[in-house]
């Protein structure tokens, strides 16, 4: 985590001036390397993945930052085209501020609206550039502040979830074919208006349309193209208010594992990153004694999967603290440029300071090397990933 730096006084003699002007002149072979952030071209082992995480209000982060003991890396926030239809300038700032880089949900749809079936939204409208005025002022917007700093632009997330109004299956029918139009569409404004942000093509780890029909990511992919970073959302969801799922707590493995592998396979060297994660905060005693899930899952749980070097412990993978720590490392040697904290109490209170070992996460993160926070050049490690794959064959 970043430490305070106190000034002090010194009194440099001819010899150790000379000292450091000969050190200063050494060649540039033996210069140290500047880090290196991770994409799906570089070494997990000398790649740094930057670590930020969505906070309910830009408001919040400090607070959050004092008790997680670490600086955010990657500030995330939410627009719609209806109730917050401008460019998020106040969190460009802020993110400029702290050297960190800018990650936005750009959603198609009005939030006060609960239903799906916005014909407004649709993602054939879009593709036939209806929304057009208003795009080109959003990314005209984007480019301002894209220009200094990375601005990556989630566009119309989940795509492969029947819950917004631009998923497939919902809202008059869109088809995966109606997705790719309207991605591709707005790729190419974004490509003539604010050709300096990214634009992140973002499905869930898993999803299907309203008859449960699975959506596979090829299906709504736009091409290598039209799409700057891929990115996952995926939750351990256990004790997410819902008795379907209370006893479902899940690995990185589970959630992670096989979408990730397809991802990358699509991403074709592509940086990639998580978008959206987080766990259930209840831990061992979820499964212990009177716990709801003790006979369930029957004290095996705590014998598996016991597979170092990610599960050495129990305590690696049923507890908040240690699978968000375990999710961490994996994304990290799975190449991520970057992993987004949802640390927020919405559908159950996946915040990290909801319990006293999740304060201690994100610093033990630190201290590995392999993970880059706020003031601590966040923002070039992901400037340099993105300069590179546009530079690359």
């Amino acid at each position: 985590m970043p430490h305070p730096t106190f000034p002090r006084t010194f009194q440099i003699g001819a010899a150790a001036l000379a000292a450091a002007l000969s050190l200063a002149a050494l060649p540039p072979a033996q210069a140290a390397e500047p880090p290196q952030g991770c994409s799906g071209r570089a070494d997990p082992g000398s790649c740094r993945t930057v670590v930020g995480w969505a906070a309910a209000q830009l408001g919040d982060v400090p607070g959050d930052e004092a008790e997680l003991g670490a600086s955010n890396g990657m500030l995330s926030t939410y627009v719609d085209f209806a109730n917050h239809p401008g460019f998020p300038a106040d969190y460009a700032a802020e993110a400029a501020r702290r050297d960190a880089a800018l990650l936005i949900a750009w959603e198609p749809y009005d939030w006060e609206n609960r239903s799906v079936d916005q014909p407004d939204y649709r993602p054939a409208a879009i593709a036939d550039g209806r929304h057009d005025t208003y795009l080109v002022s959003w990314l005209r917007q984007a480019q301002e502040h894209a220009a200094g700093q990375p601005v990556l632009v989630r566009f119309a997330p989940e795509m492969n979830d029947a819950i917004r109004p631009w998923s497939v299956g919902v809202n008059g029918g869109n088809t995966a074919a109606d997705y790719v139009r309207m991605f591709r569409h707005v790729y190419e404004l974004k490509q003539r208006w604010a050709p300096d942000a990214a634009m992140v093509w973002n499905p869930l780890v898993a999803g299907s349309t309203p008859d449960g029909t699975p959506v596979d990511f090829a299906s709504v992919y736009p091409g290598a193209d039209y799409v700057d970073v891929l990115a996952l959302d995926g939750f351990n969801w256990a004790d997410a208010n819902d008795p379907a799922v209370n006893c479902n707590w899940q690995s990185y493995d589970d959630v992670f594992g096989a979408p990730v592998a397809q991802l990358k396979e699509l991403a074709g060297g592509k940086p990639w990153g998580i978008a959206e994660v987080a766990s259930a905060s209840r831990g061992e005693s979820f499964f212990t004694g009177s716990g709801e899930c003790a006979e369930a899952w029957g004290s095996w749980v705590f014998h598996w999967p016991q597979s170092p070097p990610f599960y050495a412990e129990a305590e690696d993978w049923i507890t908040q603290a240690g699978w968000v720590e375990t999710m961490m490392l994996q994304a990290h040697a799975d190449g991520a440029l970057f992993v987004n904290l949802f640390n927020m109490d919405k559908e159950t209170d996946w915040r990290l300071e909801s319990t006293p070992a999740g304060t201690e996460v994100l610093g033990r993160m630190d201290a590995t090397g392999s993970f880059s926070f706020g003031h601590e050049g966040s923002s070039q490690l992901i400037h340099d990933a993105l300069r590179a794959e546009a530079a690359a064959p």
